[in-house]
This record gives C-alpha cells, sequence and structure tokens, in this order.
C-alpha cells in the first residue's frame, strides 16, 4: 500500500480555541499546523459563536502559505440565538461560507446524551450553569413541519451561495430540511451521520446521496473516544455511499485527538490500507469539499 500524502486535503471540520470545551489550539496554531502539513485548506467550526473573529486572525498567521484557505461558518446553538436568520445572514455577509443547523443545544442531541453541551465524558461536558438542559431545546420543525425560522435560514444560505449542514438535528428534521435545501438549490452537506448524532443507518445515507446530498465523515470516531465506529465499519459505509457522495474529515481540535493533519492523515491512511484506493480518497478529501465550498 501507498503512503497518502495529504497535500491539498481540505479538512472541513476542524475546532479550535478559545471554547469553553478544552481544545488543543486556538484558530491560528492549528491554521499553522494544517498549512505546514501542506493542506489547502480547513473550515473552523464552533458550537458556540460564529467564527468569523477566528478566521481573521487564522488567515493573518498563515500569509506566508497563499495556497492555504481557512474558512468560517455559523452553528445554530444558544450562543447566536439559535435557528436565528438574522445571525446566519451577519455571519455570511462577512464571508462565512457554511451554516450548521443546531448541534449540542439541538433537541435530538438532548435527547440522544441527556441534556445539552455534553456528549457523556468529562472533557466535552460543559461546566458553567444552565449548561446542560434536558428538553426546550432547538429544533427546525414545528408542527413536524419545517419551521418558519429554518425556511428563513435556507433561504438565505440559498441567496449567498453559502453550504448548509445539518449539525446534530434528527432523520426526521435532516429529511425535511435536504427536501427544501435542494428545491432551493442549496448544497447540503449531513455532518457526521455515523456518529451518535444522527445516527443514521446506512439505508438512511444511501437514499440522501442519491438526492444528491453529501455525507461527511469524521476521524474522530473512529478514535478509541468516542469510538462510534470501526475503521472497517466507516470503510463499508463510504462503500454504500460511494465516493462521490463523501467527505473526510477530522472533527479534530479535542484533548483525545491528534492535530488535525495527523488526525486525518490517518484515518485515510487507514481506510486505504482498507482497501479504498488514492484517488476516491483525494476525490473526498480534495475535490467535493472544493465544490462544498464553492472553490471548484
Amino acid at each position: 500500500m501507498a503512503i497518502i500524502d495529504i497535500a491539498g486535503f481540505i479538512d472541513t471540520h476542524v475546532h479550535s480555541a478559545p471554547a469553553p470545551f478544552v481544545r488543543i489550539g486556538d484558530s491560528a496554531e492549528i491554521a499553522v499546523w494544517c498549512a505546514r502539513a501542506g493542506m489547502g485548506g480547513i473550515v473552523i467550526k464552533s458550537h458556540f459563536e460564529s467564527t468569523i473573529s477566528k478566521v481573521h486572525h487564522a488567515r493573518r498567521a498563515v500569509a506566508e502559505w497563499p495556497g492555504f484557505e481557512v474558512f468560517a461558518g455559523i452553528a445554530l446553538n444558544r450562543g447566536v440565538g439559535g435557528v436565528n436568520p438574522g445571525a446566519v445572514e451577519i455571519a455570511l455577509d462577512q464571508g462565512a461560507k457554511i451554516v450548521w443547523l443546531p448541534t449540542f443545544d439541538a433537541d435530538h442531541h438532548a435527547q440522544a446524551f441527556g441534556g445539552t453541551g455534553t456528549y457523556g465524558f468529562h472533557s466535552m461536558s460543559l461546566s458553567f450553569r444552565g449548561a446542560s438542559r434536558p428538553h426546550g431545546n432547538f429544533t427546525v420543525l414545528h408542527n413536524n413541519k419545517l419551521s418558519d425560522d429554518a425556511r428563513e435560514v435556507i433561504d438565505i444560505v440559498a441567496a449567498y451561495g453559502a453550504l448548509l449542514a445539518t449539525g446534530h438535528v434528527s432523520k426526521a428534521e435532516i429529511f425535511a430540511t435536504v427536501e427544501y435545501a435542494l428545491a432551493k438549490g442549496v448544497k447540503v452537506i449531513v455532518t457526521h451521520p455515523e456518529f451518535t448524532v444522527p445516527n443514521l443507518d446506512i439505508e438512511t445515507m444511501v437514499e440522501l446521496s442519491k438526492q444528491g446530498v453529501f455525507m461527511e465523515f469524521c476521524a474522530v470516531n473512529c478514535f478509541p473516544i468516542p469510538h462510534t465506529k470501526n475503521i472497517d465499519e466507516m470503510k463499508e459505509i463510504i462503500d454504500a455511499v460511494t465516493p462521490e457522495r463523501a467527505v473526510l474529515a477530522s472533527d479534530s481540535g479535542q484533548p483525545f485527538s491528534a492535530k488535525p493533519p495527523e488526525t486525518l492523515r490517518v484515518f485515510v491512511q487507514c481506510l486505504h490500507e482498507m482497501g479504498l484506493d488514492e484517488a476516491s480518497i483525494r476525490r473526498m478529501c480534495i475535490d467535493n469539499p472544493a465544490h462544498l465550498l464553492g472553490l471548484a
């Protein structure tokens, strides 16, 4: 088997400090690590705020690597007012490229983990007062239909040509979102469908991919924590969805994960050892992310 070179890879899912969760580096540090590794770009994600400011400083830190891209986004949690069209418009107007539906403040997340702001283990649990709530969280549905605010968010994403990610919402919410978003011409990616949230089965992933939706498979889900899937299970899922509709990301930044370049490198090398060819890996790590982020 060949040693996979991550040159040009675009990681669509990276976490950085500052944040209430412990992170292994701030946005500038992480951007430098990735640029030095020869990667093509990263998307900085936060559960707490728009990452416009984080990306501003990260871009300055990697100015000596002019081909390296750093992208911002916004996740629709409490820190931005939930499913808030106004916050989305402000972020996209400042150059954000991706909007995540609610993540750890999603109603589905609270049902899966017993509350918001927790993943069931210490280093990923918030400690400030009122952080974890078992109910009363954010959803994109109202009376089993897509809410007016969710529709407006998608309309704004369409107007800016941005990417919509499903965050931690439920299967029913994903299907309602996809139906409306695709009709508006919006590109959609399902955030770590293999993780506890949303925990989609292979048949559902295949059904969505056939509609034109992309699946984002994350390396940390094969790590000892959270250990959602084995590498052979991930290979099986990718084969079913096909590399044409998949993106490989690190979802790194936690103390239990390696630095993003190494997390992604080990992930793709393991998949290659399981039989995934280099062309498919490059499709999922370069071509598909570039298409989704409007680079190609």
